[in-house]
């Protein structure tokens, strides 16, 4: 037998509900929020994601599934979405369109990890992107965005927030938290090393327990912030505390790729429920679109992984409930299939979810199953019912149970489905 690749998951018949409610979720929040949707190809040249995600990223130095095409292009699959989206963005020319844009997509996603409780090799990400406003109203929005996408499949998650400030506000802490490394660099490990080189913020993010021990003193990059980011930050607090959302500002807070600047943001689980904490991120990136080439464009967004939100969800014993539902049950027990067949797909045509009997099941078995799927009704076929023009339709939930022509239960279903 071939097995599932490892970091792999099926997505099986019994939990195909819980991502149609997702996407309705999803749905949703675009008519509310007048999002478009963009999808972009499962891989890209890599060269997009060294450029965009930072060389110093452990996404681009131990994730990355890249290969050589037959051509001899080096060819990645895409590890994140919003890469690709800005590709996107400058090659289509949306940025000559009306801004903003405002723009989600539901992905697959390729990162070579260790699988564990919600990291998977491949995975998909609900993100949204908002094109051509830096603004407090725009920061603001895209969090109620993300809020009301975890509200509709029931769950509320503490936002981790953080501000990185402008380039000459970065520049400044990073000098000053090279300072503060230099002298603790001999106890830090091996990949922080190359951090204090390539891209020191990263040293931030890192999980070793020595080196979190370490930078638990370290300055904060707020203390570095200049007085316009230091009043954009107060003021993006002021208003999440109008809307009562709840934040805790983390110092430590600087996101695992390189292109965020400014405003950066975290989801939380408290309680690391699967292991690790974070149900989702983003921030601003506002050199990103002209650092590959394109009109300087302001632009925040966010991503959000699917499966690991689906767990999170089944571990809190939360319930999504599946709402479809089989209207009517055709059990039939005549030897006329033609009769039976025109009948389902008339009731198919008048827009009934239908469904009838497909195994030649005896005609008890026929109800246990029509019960079993949760029919509102189940009409009967026999030959009497032919002869006599008329048939029995039964309420699976008040076990009433009448005679009626084809053309009444059409009617009836209209008013009663």
């Amino acid at each position: 037998m071939i097995n599932i690749p490892k970091g792999t998951k099926d997505m099986l018949p019994k939990d195909s509900f819980k991502w149609r409610k997702v996407r309705n979720v999803v749905d949703e929040l675009s008519r509310k929020y007048n999002l478009k949707e963009i999808a972009t190809p499962g891989f890209e040249s890599t060269e997009l994601f060294v450029r965009t995600d930072g060389e110093s990223s452990d996404i681009v130095n131990k994730e990355m599934y890249t290969f050589l095409d037959k051509g001899g292009r080096s060819i990645t699959l895409k590890p994140e979405g919003t890469a690709g989206v800005v590709r996107s963005f400058i090659e289509n020319g949306l940025g000559n369109d009306v801004l903003p844009l405002k723009l989600f997509y539901i992905t697959p996603c390729y990162r070579y990890e260790k699988p564990q409780a919600g990291r998977l090799r491949e995975h998909h990400q609900f993100g949204c992107e908002i094109f051509g406003a830096n603004s407090l109203a725009s920061d603001v929005e895209t969090i109620l965005i993300a809020l009301d996408f975890y509200k509709g499949l029931g769950i509320e998650p503490t936002i981790h927030i953080n501000f990185l400030g402008c380039d000459e506000c970065k520049a400044k802490y990073k000098e000053l938290l090279k300072e503060y490394t230099t002298p603790k660099l001999d106890d830090m490990c091996e990949d922080c090393h190359k951090r204090y080189d390539t891209n020191i913020l990263r040293m931030l993010d890192c999980k070793s327990t020595e080196c979190k021990s370490i930078l638990a003193g370290a300055p904060k990059v707020t203390e570095c912030l200049c007085e316009e980011c230091s009043t954009k930050f107060e003021n993006l607090k002021k208003s999440f505390d109008s809307f009562n959302i709840k934040y805790v500002v983390d110092s430590k807070l600087v996101r695992g790729l390189d292109y965020y600047t400014d405003f950066v943001f975290e989801f939380i689980d408290e309680d690391k429920t699967l292991g690790q904490n974070a149900l989702g991120a983003g921030g601003r990136y506002d050199n990103l679109v002209s650092s590959l080439g394109g009109k300087p464009t302001p632009t925040i967004g966010f991503g959000i992984g699917i499966e690991r939100l689906l767990l999170y969800i089944e571990s809190k014993g939360i319930e999504l409930k599946d709402d479809r539902q089989i209207d009517v049950y055709v059990a039939s027990l005549t030897n006329d299939v033609q009769y039976v067949f025109k009948f389902v797909k008339a009731l198919r045509d008048a827009g009934f979810a239908t469904e009838s009997d497909l195994m030649n099941r005896s005609f008890k078995a026929q109800f246990k199953y029509a019960d079993k799927l949760n029919a509102k009704f189940v009409v009967t076929i026999g030959d009497d019912e032919i002869k006599e023009g008329k048939l029995s339709i039964k309420n699976m939930q008040t076990g009433e149970q009448v005679k009626m022509t084809q053309e009444e239960i059409m009617e009836f279903l209209s008013k009663n489905v």
